[in-house]
């Protein structure tokens, strides 16, 4: 019994490590937080840099974009996993390309082989047929004679057929005119119940629209969809006041010939004051046309809070309703 006791005591501490453990991976996906942090630089071309990094920097997504090449890396605790860059691609297409004109080029050698195969059995098919065709002369020529005396019978009786077939042939074309006259009726029929079809397809078509739009109608004006769309809109803002950059500083010079046009820019970069304040710097030139500046953003989101939104869009009936009448579309 003590033997027994001792074995659940071991298996008992065992689950509860592994429980353990399991949980505080569960804690280290949900409250680490994927930060981001990015340089953008402009003076004569563009530059980024960019990255990405979760689970203490255990995993990192570096960016750059310099000289109109960009770069991707994925990479695991420190070592590179995964790189995209837009030359490797550009290989990748050329080698695609090469392998399509190799497959193409095959193709045409097989269509020739097949084709030289063909004409050396059609060669031996006419040497075949000439022999054949020799062999039927010396027929024909013994077969001359029986003919003609077959032939002057054959005129005889058609002279008698053709006094016996006149009246049958008036009467088939007879018969024949009636036949294409109620073909021709039917026809006419057929054409007119096509045209009776195709119209109540149409008016079917038309009457399944119309419901679909009252359909659309009702659901949209439905005041839980309503509220549906009310609760995403506010879980929507809440995840982006989460994402927003929490650090953010700068400098933009920039510039247009048309003042106008400037003073227009300038207004529209003015509705983001509230989010990098004084901390980003901007100088207007209404003289030239330039583009200057240096920006700097750093931020973090956890995916407890992506959890949490999830969960609140899940736990609303409106939301449920929404999501139910659309699957079923």
């Amino acid at each position: 019994m003590h033997i027994i006791l001792l074995i659940l005591k071991i298996i008992g501490i065992i689950l509860a490590s592994l429980l353990g453990l399991l949980l505080l991976i569960l804690l280290l996906l949900l409250f680490v937080p994927v930060r981001y942090k990015g340089t953008l630089c402009r003076e004569k071309d563009l530059e980024i840099k960019a990255k990405l990094t979760w689970l203490l920097h255990m995993i990192s997504v570096p960016v750059d974009f310099r000289d109109g090449q960009l770069s991707v890396k994925i990479k695991l605790f420190g070592f590179t996993i995964k790189r995209r860059t837009e030359e490797a691609e550009e290989i990748e297409e050329e080698a695609d390309e090469l392998l399509r004109e190799a497959k193409t080029a095959m193709k045409r050698e097989e269509e020739k082989i097949s084709a030289g195969i063909e004409n050396h059995l059609s060669k031996e098919d006419a040497v075949d047929k000439s022999g054949e065709k020799h062999v039927s002369e010396l027929e024909r020529a013994l077969d001359v004679e029986d003919e003609e005396t077959i032939s002057k019978e054959e005129e005889m009786n058609e002279e008698k057929a053709e006094e016996n077939g006149a009246s049958q042939n008036f009467l088939k074309r007879l018969i024949g005119k009636i036949k294409a006259f109620f073909l021709k009726i039917l026809k006419i029929r057929d054409k007119i119940r096509n045209l009776k079809y195709t119209f109540r397809r149409i008016c079917g078509k038309i009457k399944k629209g119309i419901q679909k739009y009252r359909n659309t109608k009702e659901f949209l004006l439905d005041e839980r969809t309503k509220k549906a769309l009310a609760q995403c809109m506010a879980q929507l803002k809440y995840l982006l006041r989460k994402l927003l950059p929490k650090k953010i500083r700068g400098e933009l010079h920039f510039g247009t010939e048309d003042p106008a046009l400037t003073g227009e820019i300038l207004g529209g970069i003015s509705i983001f004051y509230p989010v990098f304040k004084d901390n980003v710097k901007v100088y207007p030139d209404f003289e030239q046309s330039i583009l200057e500046g240096e920006l700097f953003i750093k931020g973090r989101l956890r995916l407890v809070t992506v959890a949490l939104i999830l969960w609140k869009l899940w736990r609303d009936k409106n939301v449920r309703y929404v999501y139910h009448r659309l699957s079923e579309r």
